[in-house]
């Protein structure tokens, strides 16, 4: 979906080499191998690069069960900014996002804002109402979700990758005839 809205989104981008930077977190990942899941020009801020590293937890974990939801997405994401959102800031001068989400499709609030974003931005380009393109990508995102916590349970069963063209997807049609309530 990045693809649709932005210029260069490679994913696994390799970050800058440190060159004798002091970071304050001693959690910061300093290898010069460290790399983010995806990134992409563009996407907050025009020219700018936006780094986003991806984490699913079970909240149903050991390490989850005694404090709120909204705490564990918070913990989650801290622990991702301290690695990399110093180091992006300042070494590789882009902005950086934790996409933190929970095996049964909970989203934490920078993913939200993330995907809110994506949404606007893709209904505006698209010329769709943003109501059926945010249905619409919620689906996908389930559909993910699912197939990440499937792959977890029963293991890897090859088969070859399908991708889905989206640049002439009518999203309005496809929400509709998919029956999703909007």
């Amino acid at each position: 979906m990045l693809r649709e809205v932005c210029r260069d989104v490679p994913t696994q981008p390799t970050l800058l080499p440190l060159d004798g930077e002091h970071m304050r977190y001693r959690t910061v990942k300093t290898a010069n191998e460290a790399r983010v899941d995806v990134s992409a020009r563009g996407f907050w801020a025009r020219g700018r690069r936006a780094f986003m590293d991806i984490k699913i937890f079970d909240p149903m974990a050991a390490c989850h069960r005694e404090i709120s939801l909204e705490a564990a997405h918070q913990r989650n994401e801290q622990e991702k900014i301290r690695a990399y959102g110093e180091r992006i800031q300042y070494v590789d001068q882009g902005s950086f996002t934790p996409l933190v989400f929970t095996t049964c499709c909970g989203m934490g609030p920078k993913a939200k804002c993330f995907y809110l974003r994506l949404a606007d931005v893709m209904a505006e380009k698209k010329h769709q109402p943003r109501s059926h393109v945010v249905a619409w990508m919620r689906c996908r995102l389930s559909f993910s979700l699912f197939r990440s916590a499937l792959l977890c349970l029963r293991g890897t069963r090859y088969s070859a990758p399908t991708t889905i063209d989206i640049a002439g997807l009518d999203y309005q049609a496809t929400v509709v005839e998919s029956g999703i309530i909007v």
